[in-house]
């Protein structure tokens, strides 16, 4: 069939016949069952299967998705037994398999050998999922060399011819599906809605040919899969592709990606600042076409890659990855009231605050400082931010008491001090002095924190604890009732200009999470590469205090009154990503 339309012209989709309107081969579902799982993919390589099964146990999820490796064709039937064992006992079962590469793909290969070997390799993920006790089993079809287009239609016809055997061979080993991804690019069949169709269309009238013999085949869809043509035009949106799967429908993969589908990621609150996906409205979807379905009961299994691969400071990341997403998905998918937590309530059972900003004094020319104030109490902010270090915890010493002291004769602004010093006590008694409004200890210098924490309330000030990238927050746990704001050091603490640090995000998010799930309702101040760039998921993650420095409201490219505008469309934009706005 020849397409004509906005995405390529004149394509060859590669089927026979026209399936724009798909038979239906079902009755109707009239009521739909959403189910939580998690594909596998992103342990391979890094963690145990029990390790994942004993996370998601916690987590209250009890399906998997397993996905292939390398090494899995060649595993005895032992080794299957004993993961099937592994997952009942921490109560998983392992409901589906699904390719994680595209191994299976020989079918679309002329070169000697590659269609044996794919038949081989089938036959065997057809016998593992067997052995697991899977419902269903996946891939997705292959792949076309992008300089041999024109044998997309034979590669169809092949695979087709296999699929169809394949069906009678699942069928014989007790496997309920066999399942099919659409995929995003047209070398990937199939990926336009006239594809899926035909593909869809043309294996379930075979399964309805053969229903004593053959499994049906249906899709696992993604939700994170859209069509952008050689043109750069959007052909079909990733909730197009999706609605395309309807009638042979039978499982998905849940994950998000950014306007492009470009690159694809999960559901933290820094990652849904940045995507594209609602996953709510996938749910209202389902849901609402559920008669179209051809299952009253169907899993959206979280699928992630995880952070880099093989790296000692990325890899123990996963954890946090999937506790995150899953429970956001939880929540909006699934419909349950509140996301789940470990060890942390959600982020809406945090009072929404409005979000302030606070200039770094230190940003300013020292030269002209008493002109910048002028400047910055026009343009309207919430209090100064003044950065007191000594030259021995931090190697810097930017400006001193003399400056806090003259701020407060000179400005009506509040004064926030982050002390970045060896000696907190002395600092604390001398600041009592000025008219400081607020100050924060760092704990990695605080001999005695709770003691130095009690006394800056007994002089009349706000008591902030300032936490270090590298230190667990965990640290001030116990602290918490002696404070009135957490301050989050985004980038190591002594100068400006430096980029935030990679776990920084995450980690605002768990300071929300723990005080959420401590009973404290208090203010998060974010300190360090503050920038147009990073504000939306800082704000998305929890913080309602923004240290303003030179990557924003002192950014050399404007003035303070259009970085301000700059600044509050950067803050909105992360209230609407965390449903705030």
């Amino acid at each position: 069939m020849i397409l004509i339309g906005p995405y390529d012209e004149g394509i060859d989709c590669g089927f026979a016949g026209s399936y724009l309107f798909p038979r239906q081969w079902f009755s109707p579902a009239m009521s739909l069952t959403l189910q939580l799982g998690v594909k596998t993919d992103p342990i391979e390589y890094r963690y145990s299967f029990p390790w994942l099964f004993r996370l998601l146990a916690e987590e209250e999820v009890r399906l998997v998705q397993i996905g292939t490796w390398f090494e899995m064709y060649q595993l005895p039937d032992e080794f299957f037994v004993q993961l099937r064992q592994q997952a009942e006992n921490h109560g998983i079962q392992i409901a589906s398999m699904f390719t994680a590469h595209r191994e299976l793909g020989g079918f679309f290969r002329e070169e000697v050998g590659f269609e044996q070997v794919a038949r081989r390799n089938f036959e065997r993920y057809i016998e593992i999922g067997s052995l697991l006790g899977a419902d269903s089993i996946g891939s997705n079809p292959g792949a076309i060399l992008r300089d041999r287009m024109g044998t997309k239609s034979q590669g169809i016809e092949c695979y087709l011819k296999h699929m169809r055997e394949l069906m009678h061979y699942a069928k014989e080993k007790g496997l309920s599906w066999l399942t099919i991804e659409p995929m995003s690019c047209l070398a990937e069949p199939p990926t336009l809605p006239e594809e899926v169709a035909a593909m869809g269309q043309t294996l379930m009238d075979y399964h309805h040919q053969h229903s004593d013999s053959t499994v049906p085949i249906g899709f696992c869809a993604d939700i994170a899969h859209g069509y952008i043509n050689q043109q750069e035009e959007v052909g079909f949106n990733h909730v197009e592709l999706f609605e395309a799967t309807y009638p042979w429908l039978y499982e998905f993969h849940l994950k998000n990606t950014d306007a492009r589908f470009n690159s694809t990621f999960g559901f933290r609150p820094e990652e849904r600042a940045k995507g594209i996906v609602d996953v709510a409205q996938f749910r209202e979807l389902l849901m609402a076409n559920a008669d179209k379905l051809p299952v009253n009961e169907i899993t959206g299994y979280l699928e992630i890659g995880g952070p880099k691969l093989g790296r000692d400071y990325s890899d123990h990341h996963l954890e946090e990855m999937l506790r995150s997403s899953l429970r956001h998905l939880k929540a909006m998918f699934l419909g349950q009231e509140r996301e789940t937590p470990h060890l942390a309530a959600p982020a809406a059972a945090v009072t929404a605050k409005p979000i302030e900003i606070s200039p770094s004094m230190m940003c300013v020319d020292p030269l002209n400082f008493e002109a910048a104030l002028r400047q910055v109490e026009r343009v309207g902010v919430d209090m100064l931010h003044l950065d007191i270090m000594d030259g021995h915890f931090v190697p810097n010493m930017p400006m001193g008491l003399g400056i806090v002291e003259a701020l407060h004769k000179a400005t009506d602004l509040p004064l926030d001090v982050h002390l970045m010093v060896a000696d907190n006590d002395f600092f604390v008694e001398q600041l009592a002095k000025m008219g400081v409004s607020q100050v924060s200890v760092h704990l990695e210098s605080s001999k005695h924190l709770d003691r130095t924490l009690a006394r800056i309330r007994e002089l009349g000030m706000k008591a902030g604890v300032a936490i270090n990238p590298g230190t667990s927050l965990a640290a001030i746990d116990y602290v918490l009732e002696r404070i009135d704001y957490v301050l989050v050091m985004t980038v190591n603490p002594g100068y400006a200009g430096q980029a935030m640090t990679p776990a920084s995000l995450r980690k605002i998010a768990d300071c929300r999470d723990l005080l959420a799930f401590r009973g404290f309702d208090l203010p998060i101040q974010v300190d360090g590469n503050v920038s147009f760039e990073n504000i939306p998921g800082m704000v998305a993650a929890g913080a309602t205090n923004l240290v303003a420095g030179t990557s924003s409201l002192f950014h050399r490219s404007a003035s303070l009154t259009d970085n301000k505008s700059r600044m509050l469309a950067a803050i909105a934009e992360g209230l609407a990503a965390c449903g705030k706005s």
